[in-house]
């Protein structure tokens, strides 16, 4: 049974996505780490397979092979842990310069 078979199967037999995780996460979790390193690269190819198996429903084979979808979500999912990255160093970096200044409490008093 191929790759896109064994995905329809899962909709009526959810235990069937095994197979296609069992497949592709050494596969997914390289290509995170690469792009992100390796302590973020677990939770991304995590977060990649559970956004599969939620939207597996919406796979279409005529327009991608099982591996190029997974890579697909992938990349979203990578985008996705860049921006909250961005987000939280210019939170960080706003805290710091915004923050009380030098030698003054919050009140102003020294």
């Amino acid at each position: 049974m191929d790759d896109g078979a064994v995905l329809r199967s899962s909709l009526r037999e959810p235990e069937r996505f095994g197979q296609i995780f069992d497949a592709y996460f050494a596969e997914i979790h390289g290509y995170a780490a690469k792009r992100l390193g390796p302590d973020a690269a677990a939770d991304v190819a995590s977060q990649t397979f559970l956004e599969a198996f939620r939207g597996r429903g919406r796979y279409d084979a005529s327009r991608a092979a099982v591996r190029t979808w997974l890579a697909g979500i992938a990349t979203n999912v990578i985008g996705k842990h860049r921006r909250a990255e961005v987000r939280g160093l210019a939170t960080l970096v706003w805290a710091v310069i915004s923050g009380p200044q030098h030698g003054r409490t919050r009140a102003g008093a020294r």
